[in-house]
């Protein structure tokens, strides 16, 4: 499997969801202490350049790029937006 998508659906799902995205991130930090965007980072996350209007995404190439600003490949859905909001900040 190449790249994963998680659908976090309602309250519980997304603060599930948000507890296993941080919960990605540390485990990886734990592992790859030298913060580079590697294959096993692209499964979950696009790493994308934020210094411009529309943010590209930097591909992870031979793993020898660094870490610039992560996305999580999810869908969230929600009828209320205060649990989105908390999330996606």
């Amino acid at each position: 499997m190449r790249e994963c998508i998680t659908v976090q659906v309602g309250q519980c799902g997304n603060q599930i969801g948000a507890c296993f995205w941080d919960l990605v991130v540390k485990e990886h930090a734990s592992i790859a202490k030298d913060g580079l965007f590697d294959a096993s980072m692209s499964t979950f996350f696009r790493n994308v350049d934020t210094r411009y209007e529309n943010p590209i995404d930097i591909p992870f190439g031979n793993g020898k790029e660094q870490i610039k600003f992560l996305k999580a490949r999810a869908v969230l859905v929600d009828t209320e937006e205060g649990v989105l909001s908390s999330t996606m900040n």
